[in-house]
Parts: C-alpha cells; structure tokens; sequence
C-alpha cells in the first residue's frame, strides 16, 4: 500500500479485512480476489467463476458460500 500511495489512480489487490480498511481509510481504491474473478467472468475471459473461486477456497481462502452464490448470480451463474 505504501507505493500505491504514491501512484495516483492505483488499485490494490488486497483480500484481508485488516487490509481493506487500510486501504479505506488512507483513500486507495481495493479489489479482492472475488471482484477480480467477476470481472474477468463479465469480460469473457473465464467461462464461469464458481471453478476458479471454489480453487482458492479450496487452497484456503475464507468466503462465506452465501457471498459467492451472490456473486454467481450477478454473472449469471
């Protein structure tokens, strides 16, 4: 986070929730490895986002199943 304070415009990649205050409270933007997944869903770049987040759950990623089924539903899965 700290050279993202000095890139204007930069967005960090952060998924811990520690990390995403920091993040809020000094002013830089922050995606998490679900919006990542979505976004490339949306683009076409992965054909669905259930396999590639069920992986990282799988290798020990914490994400409520009540979130990622919402987040399934808002690309259409």
């Amino acid at each position: 986070m700290a050279e993202a304070l000095g890139l204007p415009g930069c967005r960090t990649m952060v998924d811990d929730l520690a990390a995403r205050k920091s993040a809020t409270s000094l002013g830089i933007p922050s995606t998490g490895t679900l919006g990542i997944v979505l976004r490339a869903r949306s683009q076409g770049i992965i054909p669905a986002t259930r396999p590639v987040v069920e992986d990282r759950l799988h290798g020990g990623m914490f994400l409520p199943r009540s979130l990622l089924d919402r987040a399934s539903a808002l690309v259409g899965e």
